[in-house]
């Protein structure tokens, strides 16, 4: 088990709680453009969330010609109401634990490049670099990864990845990296339909003891184990 080096957290309904409102705006874009009945339009989005808006729309309506003008319509939405969204109020005790446990911290995230350069304004010393969506060769997931391991001198097995979508532990899954859940969006349930295996903490305060502990396990794992034959107080290794 390696010790963690960075922490990357995803941004929407993890450290910010946005999803709500997203998800209810997106479902006004379906009933008005699509037909659906509000409540369908808002599950759909969170079943689907984790992806950048076009591509959720991609998924619950394949080709459809009015999915680029329906996105576009919600990341203007977006950029109006950036300065109400808020991270959680523990967020900056996380980021003061997990600086003094001499973490790097980073956020990945399918929101827009510049909304997420506006909303870790809020942090500036202490979010070390923040992700966000800029095309679709840079987006959260392996090119974010693959950034990082380039960029901040960290392997994947150093990394540990926060999100609260069953889209995010897939897409930790994909690439290699361990995965934590917020089951804010999603139940434990849920999560452990796609990975049985999966860890989680709630409330997301205890992020900071869980990594904690895995660094003492880690550093448990690499103290070397005394070989006996050795050993100088051995009567094998004394002198007659």
């Amino acid at each position: 088990m390696d010790k963690v080096k960075l922490v990357v957290f995803d941004l929407d309904g993890t450290l910010v709680d946005t999803m709500g409102s997203f998800a209810n705006y997106a479902a006004t874009l379906m009933v008005r453009h699509y037909g659906l009945l509000h409540e369908t339009g808002y599950s759909q989005y969170m079943k689907t969330s984790g992806l950048p808006f076009r591509q959720q729309l991609e998924v619950l309506f394949p080709h459809n010609v009015k999915n680029d003008s329906v996105a576009d319509q919600f990341e203007a939405w977006k950029v109006e109401n950036l300065d109400d969204a808020f991270f959680r109020p523990e967020v900056e005790e996380i980021f003061d634990g997990l600086h003094n446990l001499g973490l790097q911290i980073a956020i990945s995230s399918n929101n827009l490049q510049q909304n997420v350069d506006h909303v870790s304004q809020e942090f500036p010393s202490q979010i070390d670099i923040a992700l966000g969506f800029r095309d679709e060769n840079f987006h959260k997931g392996e090119p974010h990864f693959q950034w990082l391991e380039k960029n901040h001198n960290v392997d994947r097995p150093e990394m540990v990845f926060v999100g609260d979508s069953l889209n995010d532990c897939r897409i930790a899954m994909d690439c290699n990296v361990t995965f934590l859940a917020f089951p804010t969006t999603f139940s434990m349930e849920q999560f452990f339909l796609v990975d049985p295996n999966v860890e989680h903490v709630d409330p997301i305060i205890k992020i900071v003891d869980w990594i904690g502990d895995r660094q003492s396990r880690s550093q448990s794992v690499e103290l070397p184990m005394m070989n006996a034959s050795h050993n100088p107080w051995s009567r094998e290794n004394s002198s007659s």
